[in-house]
């Protein structure tokens, strides 16, 4: 029998486990999570995040309870079991503010005045969609607030078996998504069109074969997303363009982006394509992009520091006198959020462990004329490193 594609109700008992063992260590009494991205890390809901205030207490000891608007309380029933307790309040802003009722349910939980909170914001909420309200620590002003955003994002640097496991299979149809859009690429055509049909086919195929054991819990128009993000001839040279002005020619570098959702879990799988045969200039760039990220991949391994593969890829692309066309980094943490720390910074001094995912995306950018970049989800293991994403890196594969 197939698995399912989720992380199971067992691992997030061990995960509440262990952010209870770190309470008791730091004689803390409650974390207090409205992080979306968190609270699915530690107890397996999956929501919407909005105006409306939403939060998961978890006490040292007692049962893991919600707070949030009385829309969701059926969901967590239903798509949580592990949140014992459901307490609402009717809508945002209501005649009593929904913070005002956290305050009266905290209290009733004995996490009033005297207690030690942790907790990922000290206003409350999550915030956003035009959110207002006195931040929490100002109604709790005999209640002890402490950062507690690292407890749970420590953990999510060393990803499980089950989390490698739903990694490789968005990798698996990532790669699947990107052949579909190979065929689709063509000159005259609006890069968002090719984007969505592609998008369109492979979400079809998947769900044809994934059948049942297929759940999507980010919240999105589809968990399947492959196109190019605006990098399209002399705006693949933005890292970030967004949109595109043109449709594609023949002669065009395009960067493309694919995606796609598997239990919460997102691999990252970007390449640079030529539309036609590509220039000698384009040749010489993309084969700069590519000497600079096979530098990088050398340097994953376990007890190397995060910032080496950067230290590396930024190396070969200066003493290939390229170092006016760096724009960013050279990856970042990837799993429940597509970028999360570590960092492959000189900044981040974070150490390399087995078990942690990077992308791995150095890009050389050429204002007015096109951008550079692969991108591939790499696996730290006792040995070295493993590729999540497996797909071709040559021009000659590369090219449409």
């Amino acid at each position: 029998m197939a698995q399912e594609l989720t992380i199971s109700q067992s691992e997030h008992k061990v995960r509440i486990e262990k952010i209870r063992e770190r309470l008791k260590r730091s004689r803390i009494d409650a974390l207090y999570l409205t992080n979306p991205t968190r609270i699915l890390y530690a107890t397996g809901f999956a929501h919407i995040t909005t105006e409306r205030p939403i939060a998961v207490v978890i006490p040292q000891e007692n049962p893991v309870f919600f707070m949030g608007p009385h829309l969701e309380e059926d969901h967590v029933k239903q798509g949580a079991p592990l949140i014992e307790e459901a307490h609402t309040y009717p809508d945002y802003p209501g005649n009593v503010h929904p913070m005002r009722t956290f305050v009266k349910v905290l209290a009733q939980k004995k996490l009033g005045a005297g207690s030690k909170i942790a907790t990922d914001t000290l206003q409350g909420s999550a915030g956003g969609w035009g959110y207002r309200g006195t931040p929490l620590t100002e109604l709790m002003q005999q209640t002890k607030f402490t950062d507690g955003s690292e407890i749970v994002d420590k953990m999510r640097e060393i990803k499980s078996l089950q989390e490698i496991r739903l990694l490789r299979e968005s990798a698996k149809w990532s790669q699947i998504a990107h052949d579909f859009l190979m065929e689709i690429i063509k000159p005259g055509i609006a890069d968002v069109l090719i984007g969505l049909k592609a998008s369109y086919e492979a979400l079809e195929q998947m769900l044809k074969r994934l059948g049942k054991n297929y759940r999507q819990l980010k919240w999105g128009l589809s968990p399947v997303v492959v196109g190019f993000r605006g990098q399209v001839g002399p705006d693949s040279a933005i890292p970030h363009s967004v949109y595109s002005k043109r449709k594609i020619r023949k002669g065009d570098v395009l960067v493309t982006e694919a995606g796609v959702e598997i239990g919460g879990y997102t691999s990252e799988l970007e390449r640079t394509v030529v539309v036609g045969r590509a220039s000698t200039k384009a040749k010489r760039y993309f084969e700069e992009m590519l000497r600079a990220q096979s530098a990088a991949l050398v340097e994953f391994r376990e007890g190397a520091p995060c910032g080496r593969p950067d230290e590396a890829a930024n190396k070969s692309v200066r003493e290939a006198g390229l170092g006016e066309c760096l724009r960013h980094h050279t990856g970042h943490g990837i799993g429940l959020d597509g970028h999360e720390p570590p960092w492959l910074d000189p900044g981040d001094r974070t150490i390399m462990d087995a078990g942690m995912v990077f992308s791995c995306e150095p890009g050389i950018y050429v204002p007015g004329f096109a951008g550079f970049r692969h991108s591939d989800t790499i696996l730290v293991t006792k040995k070295g490193k493993d590729f999540i994403t497996k797909y071709p890196r040559d021009i000659e594969d590369l090219t449409v």
